[in-house]
C-alpha cells in the first residue's frame, strides 16, 4: 500500500472525485483524518474526510528527472 505525506497547503483529489471539480487543499490532518478546502472557499470552511477516501496520484516526474 503506498503511503501519503499529507502536509497542510498540498493539493489532493478526492477517490472518484469528477474531473471538472478542482483539487482540494489539504489543511490539517491528525490521525486518519484530514481537513481540507477549495482554494475558492471562505477559510472556515472545511471538510474533514478520511485519508482512505484521498486519491494516490503518479508521480508528475520519473524520479531520475527531478532536479
Amino acid at each position: 500500500m503506498p503511503a501519503l505525506t499529507l502536509r497542510p497547503g498540498v493539493s489532493i483529489r478526492l477517490k472518484s472525485q469528477p474531473t471538472h471539480i478542482p483539487a482540494f487543499l489539504v489543511m490539517g490532518c491528525q490521525g486518519d483524518r484530514a481537513w481540507i478546502r477549495q482554494p475558492q472557499w471562505p477559510c472556515h470552511v472545511q471538510l474533514c474526510v478520511p485519508v482512505t477516501k484521498i486519491a494516490c496520484c503518479r508521480p508528475r516526474f520519473p524520479l531520475g528527472l527531478l532536479v
